[in-house]
């Protein structure tokens, strides 16, 4: 018997949990011989959102909580939903409502017809501010110029056949990028676009700009190598400016009227020594993924339980 399963990552939604619960069960389509299944992966919330969900849990079988000890993050839950997944199918989406549930039955329809992969696309990306939205923008432009994946408009909400859900996990590396990885194992796709709804519940995202811009450097570097090359571009650029400057500067001693004062040498320090820092931070922040890869340790800690 085939069952889909339905992949729900919380962090700190106490106040719209269950509500929000509900409304995805009841629009959840009846398909005969087709049983659902609910994965809640409870982040490492502070609030009372796992104890919210483990009374919903009593409620409707159908619903399972698996608990984090601490924030993990949004990566490492969807990793915990996937891996607990019984489905033959697999979607997975946000808890807010942010990700329609009423596309749930065309996605469905369209995994019937033999798609691997049905993805929500971002239409209308809501009541997002005009900030968070070029910022969006650029992330997608420099990511697409990096590695060659044109990621514009997608999200994490998506049905995956369980070949390719287990074709993600079977992916060696712990540091992931859910959305863009799903695109790079290149099965079968298709697109439904939706409208970014009102956030259910109120309140303003847990993502601050910093944390966004964060989120779109390391996504970056475990997309594409190419900042890498481009530390090796940049020192090439700067080695021929600073030829040309020593060819300037000993013209015009054989001329005899050498530059006075301090200003090119101190223009050469500071395009040098700003370009050199700059791609020491390149190769640092490429050699912190890869410390954190061969430490080995687990994507995220499961809480007993109960």
């Amino acid at each position: 018997m085939k069952t889909i399963s339905i992949v729900i990552p919380v962090f700190n939604e106490e106040l719209s949990i269950q509500s929000n619960l509900n409304v995805i069960l009841n629009a959840l389509p009846i398909l005969e011989n087709v049983p659902f299944e609910i994965l809640v992966i409870n982040d490492g919330s502070a609030d009372q959102t796992e104890t919210q969900v483990r009374d919903f849990t009593t409620k409707d079988s159908r619903i399972k909580l698996i608990s984090f000890t601490r924030n993990f993050g949004k990566e490492a839950a969807i990793v915990a939903g996937l891996t607990a997944s019984r489905g033959q199918a697999v979607i997975v989406m946000d808890s807010d409502l942010q990700h329609p549930p009423e596309l749930i039955g065309s996605m469905i329809t369209y995994w019937q017809k033999g798609f691997m992969v049905v993805e929500g696309i971002k239409e209308n990306r809501g009541q997002e501010s005009h900030l968070s939205r070029w910022c969006a923008e650029g992330f997608y432009f420099f990511l697409k110029k990096l590695s060659g994946f044109s990621l514009s408009g997608h999200s994490d909400f998506k049905l995956l056949d369980r070949e390719v859900v287990d074709a993600y996990l079977s992916l060696p590396e712990k540091q992931r990028f859910f959305r863009g990885l799903v695109t790079w194992l290149g099965h079968i796709s298709v697109q439904i676009p939706f409208s970014v709804a009102e956030r259910s519940g109120g309140g303003s995202s847990r993502w601050s700009q910093m944390k966004l811009f964060r989120y779109a450097l390391k996504n970056i570097a475990i997309f594409s190598s190419a900042p890498l090359s481009f530390v090796s571009g940049l020192g090439i650029v700067t080695l021929l400016f600073g030829f040309v400057f020593a060819i300037v500067s000993l013209w015009q001693k054989y001329e005899g009227h050498a530059l006075t004062g301090f200003t090119t040498v101190n223009l050469l320090i500071i395009i040098i020594g700003g370009s050199i820092l700059f791609c020491l931070g390149i190769v640092g922040h490429y050699l912190a993924l890869i410390y954190d890869e061969i430490k080995g340790r687990p994507q995220y800690i499961l809480k007993k339980k109960e």
